[in-house]
């Protein structure tokens, strides 16, 4: 019951930030930072026949920053502490030998509503170590890596998705509940939703009532269409308002115009994602590493579950 009044919760207070963190449509006069702009913002991100490529940035303010620790996939390691304001120091190492690593440095900036860290700072070195804490030579390999870290909505596993090089290849990295960092956190916040295991038939309780294979099958229907550029297909499963690269879209008119001749920028991530246990957080289910965003709009209500895309990203 905790999970799914966290979830509705977080939900509700998504829906404007349904992309996945690493979309953003050119900064301008409507741009985070900028004092008095919120009420504008909110209706520059509708979209007419006359203005499909809104100047906006989409990102909303919550909580700070809470999944301090650190997270494992086989030798990769991946440690978050939080900064100054929405800042997030992340240190990244992949163990090559006893003595040898390969390390990424950056700092992100966190966006609580939708679980996410969007950094493009990255620093990757190759390190030879004499001692445990003591390095005997490095090198630095590049400075410009950019990417995003999405959380879980329990913040007990994260992915990374790497622009530079795709380093995890879709590797979910676990929280090492012994991390030390995880004292840090508050002490009469919430009891954490437990995630559940791969397989587990109720794997997707925290943001749906639908039975497991009926949500994977209507994703790879989704998938498929997604992969065939069938933008035709696919408006059966949209509910409108849906998202498209940023921005939203009313109608089916306007969806049309939006969508016709779009192209995939980038078929890897979505072509890797099998449509089993997948990722999802306070704003859905994600497909591949948000190309793709669902959402049972039926949720925590009596009527019958009802899975929709919300977010289409990553054509042009």
């Amino acid at each position: 019951m905790n999970k799914k009044i966290i979830s509705a919760v977080l939900s509700a207070c998504t829906l404007l930030s349904m992309t996945a963190c690493s979309t953003t449509v050119s900064a301008g006069a409507g741009a985070p930072g900028e004092a008095g702009n919120t009420e504008a913002n909110e209706s520059d991100l509708k979209v007419s026949e006359d203005n499909l490529i809104p100047d906006v940035s989409l990102s909303a303010p919550g909580e700070p920053f809470k999944f301090e620790g650190k997270y494992y996939s086989d030798r990769c390691y991946i440690s978050f502490e939080k900064g100054d304001g929405d800042k997030v120091n992340i240190k990244a190492g992949w163990g090559g030998s006893f003595n040898e690593a390969t390390e990424w440095t950056m700092t992100g900036t966190y966006d609580s509503a939708s679980y996410c860290i969007e950094y493009t700072d990255c620093v990757k070195k190759d390190v030879v170590y004499k001692d445990v804490n003591e390095v005997e030579k490095e090198d630095t390999l590049y400075t410009d890596g950019t990417g995003t870290f999405l959380f879980s909505i329990s913040g007990d596993s994260v992915t990374w998705t790497d622009k530079k090089e795709d380093i995890a290849g879709g590797k979910i990295f676990q929280l090492d509940k012994d991390s030390a960092a995880q004292g840090s956190k508050d002490p009469s916040a919430p009891e954490e939703v437990k995630d559940m295991g791969a397989g587990d038939p109720d794997y997707y309780s925290g943001c749906s009532a639908m039975n497991k294979a009926d949500i994977e099958n209507t994703a790879s229907d989704i998938r498929k269409l997604y992969l065939a550029e069938d933008w035709e297909g696919m408006k059966k499963y949209i509910k409108f308002p849906v998202i498209i690269n940023g921005a939203w879209v009313d109608d089916e008119k306007t969806y049309d115009k939006v969508t016709k001749g779009k192209k995939l920028l980038d078929r890897q991530e979505i072509e890797k994602e099998d449509c089993h246990d997948m990722f999802y957080n306070g704003q859905g289910i994600c497909l591949g590493s948000g190309q793709v965003w669902l959402n049972d709009y039926s949720y925590m209500t009596d009527k019958a579950p009802e899975l929709r895309v919300k977010t289409i990203q990553g054509i042009g």
